[in-house]
């Protein structure tokens, strides 16, 4: 276990910076959803009556990037985020998984790669003496 707490000691402040501000890459879907399409190689089609979803959808993952990045920093908000961070990104290897065979999903590979390196480090973490929310109680 103390191998562990060390590597996570060690790395989840620059953890969640980069892979926070590589989460903060759905941004310019909520902006201009025609992004979407050549982002995903050109596999995830959209119509018109999921744009409200998908621009949604963009705008929160990116919320939970700044989150991360924001945790880097502040101690106090890891537990939290990384909490709600591995439960959206769960879900996403989830939906990837559970779409196997389909001949869309190859468009969501580097998320499905992205989200379960996340996934696996926040195991970890919440594993390791850090992921201890007792320990990110705010003293005023």
């Amino acid at each position: 276990m103390s191998v562990i707490n060390a590597f996570i000691a060690r790395t989840i402040k620059w953890f969640l910076v980069v892979f926070g501000l590589a989460t903060c890459g759905t941004l310019p879907f909520a902006m201009d959803i025609d992004l979407i399409t050549p982002l995903f190689g050109g596999l995830v089609d959209y119509t018109p009556s999921s744009v409200p979803a998908l621009r949604h959808w963009g705008i929160m993952v990116f919320g939970i990037g700044v989150l991360m990045v924001v945790a880097g920093f502040r101690p106090w908000l890891r537990f939290e985020t990384m909490l709600f961070s591995t439960i959206e990104k769960a879900f996403m290897v989830y939906l990837y998984l559970s779409n196997i065979g389909q001949p869309w999903i190859a468009g969501y590979l580097t998320a499905f790669i992205l989200d379960s390196t996340i996934v696996a480090y926040s195991i970890l973490y919440f594993l390791s003496r850090e992921g201890r929310p007792n320990l990110w109680i705010r003293e005023d």
